[in-house]
């Protein structure tokens, strides 16, 4: 099996349980990226905040693999894109040692952006020009 075939399948995969494991994984991320966030606002030691600040990027990661698992052609849609651009903005957080709640926001405001908007947005690839 070619690396292409593996991350570009013919039919997009599945797994047993993905509906509830991508909820609860969600859900997970949401309560730790407001707490991180809060925590920056407020102004929270960084150490007390580091475990929510991973919890996020690790839920966040785990539920990339799994869109990644079905079928890569998600990093070419807009919904992947994004996620790319808020992993970005988040290793550049953690390599700089900034704290900003300004960015942390701009991540969270992308998000509902990319969660909400139709599907001829979410679908659509800007490395292709339509949507995939």
């Amino acid at each position: 099996m070619s690396l292409h075939t593996l991350l570009f399948p013919a039919e997009s995969r599945t797994f047993p349980g993905k509906r509830w494991s991508n909820v609860l994984l969600r859900s997970g991320h949401l309560c730790a990226a407001a707490v991180y966030s809060g925590g920056l606002y407020f102004m929270v030691e960084p150490d007390q905040l580091a475990p929510w600040y991973l919890l996020t990027a690790v839920s966040g990661g785990l539920m990339l693999a799994a869109d990644l698992y079905s079928n890569g052609k998600h990093l070419f849609q807009n919904r992947g894109f994004f996620i790319l651009v808020k992993l970005l903005i988040l290793g550049l957080l953690f390599h700089t040692d900034t704290t900003s709640s300004w960015a942390i926001l701009a991540i969270i405001f992308l998000s509902g952006i990319t969660s909400h908007a139709t599907g001829r947005f979410r679908y659509y690839s800007i490395f292709h020009g339509r949507q995939l």
